[in-house]
């Protein structure tokens, strides 16, 4: 019965084995989910885009009104000039009158681009402000789940520790030679090297197993299923 205790405790080693190969994988979809999420990204874009927006239209807005308060003045230092009884020449006076209405016309075109740019000032601030709320929405949520990720990270961190102390234990109770063979159809196999063997099928292949290899194994032989090549353990 030796051969099947040292069956027994691949089957256990396999077991170990396979579970360190499936925390391992977790782990890294882990980490990697701990990278922000494109979802993020791209609330983060458009929300830095819409802020880019509504600061231009301000700053645009900023030099509308100066411009204009600008003007006002000078139209009014025109006008000013233009009534005082001061200037005498009919060619001067009829330049200030042109300058002055040139002046009034554009401030008329100044006062239409300031109504256009409050209007499109409130689409932007309406648009940022839907940004923003879009954004700390979708980042509250990437926040909650990688708060989860990082105690799930930790979980797996110590169950993996504690398994690979498990493991070494395990491996010193497997002789040289069994261990050399289970770890060379291991790596032939996807790292799956001992199988279960249940109702005379093998379940690494799921072919059934010829009735004088089921004896053997119950005999506690050491026995490799004829199609997969895998280590047989009953169970």
């Amino acid at each position: 019965m030796e051969s099947m205790s040292q069956v027994e405790q691949l089957y256990r080693l396999q077991h170990m084995d396979d579970e360190i190969r499936e925390k391992k994988k977790r782990l890294g979809e882990v980490l990697r989910l701990q990278k922000e999420s494109e979802e993020l990204v791209v609330a983060r874009k458009r929300a830095e885009a819409a802020a880019a927006a509504l600061q231009r239209w301000r700053t645009r807005q900023t030099d509308l009104n100066l411009e204009l308060s600008g003007l006002e003045s000078k139209v009014k230092r025109s006008e000013d000039r233009l009534y005082s009884g001061m200037v005498k020449n009919p060619k001067e006076l009829s330049d200030l009158q042109h300058e002055i209405e040139s002046l009034v016309r554009r401030r008329a075109a100044l006062e239409d681009e300031i109504l256009e740019t409050m209007i499109a000032l409130e689409e932007a601030q309406a648009a940022d402000g839907a940004a923003t709320a879009e954004l700390d929405g979708i980042r509250a949520g990437w926040e909650r789940q990688q708060q989860g990720l990082k105690n799930e990270q930790n979980e797996l961190a110590r169950r993996l520790n504690d398994l690979t102390s498990l493991r070494q234990q395990q491996v010193a109770l497997v002789t040289p030679a069994m261990l050399a063979r289970y770890e060379s159809i291991g790596q032939k196999r996807g790292g799956v090297a001992v199988v279960a063997l249940r109702n005379n099928m093998c379940r690494g292949c799921q072919t059934t197993v010829p009735a004088s290899l089921v004896k053997a194994v119950n005999e506690g032989r050491v026995v490799t299923c004829d199609s997969c090549d895998r280590i047989l353990c009953p169970v």
